[in-house]
């Protein structure tokens, strides 16, 4: 069995073993940025900019509603499906929300999301037990994908068929492992923590850098002791904070490092949200950098969010589904859907604006319409007709235009 590597093996190349070649190969194994900050799936989580993205990104698919239904020709009846009870209730150490927030997380965090379907009994799938990406090896053997787990905490070791394993891949270059996007974005991640750790320690010094006291003159050892004794007791820590010293002797206090206004701190704390944004396909505005968002475009930059980044992650866990938990007999007739109509709303005098419009064109009756808001069919039974608007209403016996003669 050969391991799937999530990097693609174009062509053989020799090992680099120079000094800066294996420190940069040990750099990228233990994660360590070009700042100097090691950055992983944990501590990238220091970062509020990605704790965010991945909370939204593992709290959104989580929250939407689940439908199971049955397609006959253009028909769609939402059906009780054994599938949609696994769904709403995983295994016994879980609810559904942990569940898909817990898969959608690892998705995010390591490009993987990955489950295990036990059928020991029935041959449907009755609970499905995620096991941490880093525990999972994916093999190819004679044509075939075969997981090999070692996940102590689910009790969860052996090889297993793919059959047998519910896999959500991200970004992925040879469509049997996803990317792994924080180690893709560990130095934009890293300039970020790196930002933060320099404000954190140039406030705790109370907004001093360091620096020099030069003279021109000689200080004898006793003048340099008082000096020094002094500058301590009253400069030093706390108790200078927001003192003016007092040199004598000649002396010149003269800053070193650079200043946070000549480092572009703030600027560059700004634009690693923004970078943020752009590595998990997340608006800049869902982050809380609203330097560029207005009343106007957020709503439209939402839509935008929900069909070009929600919704290609929730379609390959929709075929995912699909492939694995259907019968072969089941599979083109039965359709799992995450429900994003809640998501593809805008405001309410616009939703009802549309509502009244699709039902006085006949393309909804009034019980539909108020589905969509949430309502209960009208009591009396009249709200199944369909409209038809008058200005439309054509002779039935009239033959089809054929066009000019």
């Amino acid at each position: 069995m050969n391991p799937v590597q999530d990097q693609p093996q174009t062509q053989a190349r020799a090992a680099d073993t120079s000094n800066e070649g294996l420190k940069s190969s040990f750099a990228s194994m233990m994660g360590i940025s070009e700042s100097g900050v090691v950055v992983n799936e944990e501590t990238s989580l220091k970062f509020s900019a990605v704790w965010l993205a991945r909370r939204i990104l593992s709290e959104l698919p989580a929250s939407l509603p689940i439908e199971v239904y049955e397609e006959k020709g253009s028909n769609r009846t939402s059906i009780d499906h054994e599938v949609k009870e696994l769904l709403m209730k995983p295994n016994a150490l879980m609810n559904h929300f942990t569940y898909h927030e817990l898969m959608n997380d690892w998705l995010q965090g390591w490009g993987n999301g990955v489950a295990v379907i036990d059928n020991r009994r029935t041959g449907r799938a009755e609970n499905l037990l995620p096991v941490h990406p880093s525990t999972v090896t994916p093999v190819v053997s004679k044509g075939r994908l075969f997981y090999i787990i070692n996940d102590p905490e689910m009790d969860v070791v052996g090889t297993f068929f793919s059959e047998e394993v519910i896999h959500y891949k991200l970004f992925t270059s040879r469509g049997l492992w996803g990317r792994d996007p924080i180690a893709m974005a560990k130095d934009n991640i890293g300039l970020g923590l790196a930002a933060e750790k320099f404000g954190a320690r140039f406030f705790k010094k109370g907004g001093n850098l360091k620096g020099v006291i030069e003279t021109p003159n000689v200080l004898g050892d006793k003048a340099f002791t008082s000096f020094k004794d002094r500058w301590n007791t009253f400069y030093s820590g706390d108790a200078g904070d927001h003192e003016t010293p007092v040199l004598e002797h000649g002396l010149v206090y003269k800053a070193l490092g650079i200043s946070p206004e000549s480092a572009q701190f703030l600027e560059t704390r700004q634009f690693s949200i923004t970078d943020i944004a752009r590595w998990f396909n997340l608006p800049p505005h869902m982050l809380y950098d609203l330097t560029r968002a207005t009343f106007s475009n957020i709503e439209h930059q939402d839509l935008q969010f929900v069909k070009y980044s929600l919704r290609p992650v929730i379609r390959r866990q929709e075929v995912e589904l699909e492939d694995k938990l259907l019968l072969p007999k089941e599979k083109g007739k039965i359709r799992i859907r995450y429900n994003l109509d809640g998501m593809l709303r805008g405001d309410l005098a616009s939703v009802t604006s549309h509502i009244k419009e699709m039902v006085l064109s006949g393309v909804l009756c009034p019980d539909e319409g108020r589905g969509l808001l949430n309502k209960n069919p009208r009591p009396d039974g009249t709200g199944q007709k369909f409209y038809t608007p008058a200005n439309i209403v054509g002779n039935e016996n009239a033959k089809p235009d054929t066009g000019p003669k």
